[in-house]
């Protein structure tokens, strides 16, 4: 009987594990930053108008700007309706792919941009985030309904996708 135990145990733990999803996207679907992107077109003043939360949490429209510092990485100063400001610092790794300098940071890659820089998809390659930027508040509709395609291509659970209202 004891014999018995030992074998269901032993087989039990050669079970293969069960996958725990993290974050917002499928990471079996491709991946990969905007060949368009051109960082002066890029820097500047961005409103995002859509991102990732869980169920019941609130997206607010920050404010995210984008500049070069002198060092030659990108700084992004990201401003909560409250005015709590958030700076995070990225070197430019490729088209479109910033790498937090930040030990505990996470690559942020430019997912699309439109031909006119004016709507912008960025998220995280392990799907932990992903949000929509506009130069307005308000993104004309087919930029957004772009935006959203996009995003939905790349493995991102459109579900928890939420607009700022």
């Amino acid at each position: 009987m004891r014999l018995g135990w030992l074998a269901l145990v032993l087989l039990a733990a050669c079970a293969a594990p069960v996958p725990v999803v993290e974050g917002f996207r499928d990471t079996s679907a491709p991946f990969a930053s905007t060949q368009r992107f051109e960082t002066e077109r890029f820097l500047g003043e961005w409103v995002r108008v859509a991102a990732f939360a869980a169920p019941g949490a609130a997206v607010t429209a920050e404010r995210h700007l984008y500049r070069r510092a002198t060092t030659g990485q990108i700084v992004a100063d990201v401003t909560a309706p409250d005015g709590a400001t958030v700076r995070r610092v990225y070197a430019l790794e490729g088209p479109g792919r910033l790498r937090s300098v930040a030990p505990e940071g996470e690559a942020l890659w430019v997912l699309w941009v439109d031909e006119g820089f004016r709507t912008a998809v960025l998220g995280t390659p392990s799907g932990s985030t992903a949000f929509i930027l506009d130069r307005n508040a308000v993104p004309a509709p087919d930029r957004l309904r772009a935006a959203r395609e996009i995003l939905d291509w790349y493995g991102y659970d459109m579900g928890q996708l939420q607009t700022v209202r």
